[in-house]
């Protein structure tokens, strides 16, 4: 993503009209619908290096700034503050896109919600950009036993759960929210839903 600032100090001109501006300005996002973002802000300092008025705007690239730049819209604001005698200063950069670790990025979801146990266990398949299949859903409390083809690791992003893996040494562990287990290929786990629980299940190979 880019994001593109300016920086304008006014002329005595631009001032009395300082407020039209800042309209034109602003309404720059509903007008040209590839801006992700926009912002403005006015200044309230006194300092000598201090400019009037800022202009934030996010595209999504470079491409997206150079079609900003001589949009049809954009283009009379430009000429207005031209105009005006404006000073402007202007800043234009890169940004990474950050995921989020509570977030799926570039991910596709089914609609169609998987149920068990009477629905009582509820989820919906996530898709990541990589292909590769994830669950994300909720537990009701009660007592369920799954069946593993590929091995599972287990998120509990919320709540409370007594797990039991068949075969392992640890029989019984207690897993709350932001703790997680793992499960082995083609095994089986008893699972005892204490509270409502959130949870995510990612498949590994």
């Amino acid at each position: 993503m880019v994001k593109h600032i300016v920086f304008l100090k006014l002329s005595e001109d631009g001032n009395k009209q300082k407020n039209i501006i800042i309209e034109r300005l602003n309404s720059l996002k509903d007008n040209i619908s590839f801006i992700r973002a926009l912002e403005v802000g006015v200044n309230f300092t006194d300092s000598q290096r201090a400019f009037d008025i800022s202009l934030t705007v996010i595209v999504d690239s470079k491409e997206d700034l150079e079609r900003y730049a001589t949009h049809q819209y954009h283009l009379p604001i430009v000429e207005l503050l031209k105009s005006l005698n404006t000073e402007t200063k202007v800043v234009d950069y890169e940004i990474a896109h950050k995921n989020n670790d509570n977030e799926f990025g570039n991910a596709t979801i089914e609609k169609r919600a998987n149920q068990y146990f009477d629905g009582q266990v509820t989820s919906r398949t996530v898709i990541d950009s990589d292909g590769k299949n994830k669950t994300l859903g909720v537990m009701m409390p009660g007592k369920y036993t799954f069946e593993t083809k590929s091995a599972e690791h287990m998120e509990i992003l919320s709540g409370k759960v007594e797990v039991e893996v068949r075969g392992e040494e640890i029989n019984k562990e207690l897993i709350v929210g932001g703790e997680y287990f793992e499960v082995p290929a083609n095994s089986s786990f008893d699972i005892n839903v204490l509270e409502i629980t959130d949870y995510c299940c990612s498949y590994i190979d």
